[in-house]
């Protein structure tokens, strides 16, 4: 069993670097560049869970850090850079539609089951 491969989506008009975190000591981290609107992969993973992804930024005002995607640890995979102001950027995770759609077999609640 392995868990998918990172994908760091960067939707921002620069480039940006940064690392990716993995909790245990036998997994070793990777480091990142994806340069605008592109996606860069992990080449590998097994069985790491992720701690944490940091970003810099490349902007005409300097580089700047982008609030870092933390977790205690986990198996999630897809990920994105997204600009939150003039000069503020974070690491996200990319939440897919098949995780919010509702069962062939479901019923919504009466009034009275609610």
């Amino acid at each position: 069993m392995s868990y998918p491969l990172v994908k760091i989506t960067n939707s921002t008009n620069y480039i940006a670097s940064g690392k990716v975190s993995y909790m245990s000591i036998f997994c070793s981290d990777d480091n990142y560049t994806v340069t605008p609107n592109t996606t860069w992969q992990a080449g590998s993973r097994g069985v790491c869970l992720l701690t944490e992804i940091s970003a810099t930024l490349q902007t005409p005002n300097g580089n700047i850090q982008a609030t870092p995607y933390t977790s205690s640890g986990t198996s999630y995979s897809e990920f994105a850079i997204i600009q939150t102001g003039t000069n503020s950027f974070a690491v996200t995770r990319i939440v897919n539609m098949a995780e919010n759609e509702i069962p062939e077999d479901y019923v919504e609640p009466t009034v009275q089951q609610k």
